[in-house]
């Protein structure tokens, strides 16, 4: 399917089923969310959900939360087979938007440091890494922070 296609909205609760189902797909199920925890994360207070769609199908979706001037990527899923067509670019692109136009100044992660793909999509949209956190997948599977400023500060 065409990615010029690609439609960027909200999240509707008529998503929920697909948005777990492909959490589960690109995620080792130690790491997925359960339907509790994406629950949990959609509705929380300061959470955003946005969501790629092509006729037919969810091809991925970010969630982020707002604290004060600061954001925090929860999740960016995009499916396998709709990799490397700048959607996930797209949805963060789109999630860093919507996050300074709440007044927020900054956006941070989470990622696993053995992520190579992942990190050097966060380092192409220019995020850093600040800081290493030891075993925040498990034991043994480490995760760098990493930010980017994307508002003036407060």
């Amino acid at each position: 399917m065409p990615v010029s296609e690609l439609i960027l909205r909200a999240y509707r609760p008529a998503d929920f089923e697909s948005l777990v189902a492909i959490d589960q797909l690109c995620f080792p199920k130690a790491i997925a969310y359960g339907r509790r925890e994406m629950k949990t994360y959609l509705h929380g207070e300061g959470s955003n959900c946005i969501v790629a769609g092509l006729p037919g199908t969810l091809a991925g979706f970010i969630i982020t939360e707002h604290t004060g001037d600061l954001a925090h990527v929860i999740t960016l899923d995009v499916l396998a087979q709709f990799r490397r067509q700048s959607i996930g670019s797209q949805l963060l692109q789109a999630a860093e938007q919507e996050a300074a136009s709440s007044g927020c100044s900054a956006i941070y992660l989470e990622t696993a440091t053995t992520n190579k793909a992942a990190i050097a999509l966060w380092t192409r949209h220019g995020y850093g890494r600040v800081d290493t956190v030891r075993n925040y997948y498990g034991s043994g599977q480490h995760a760098y922070e990493m930010l980017k400023r994307i508002g003036p500060k407060s």
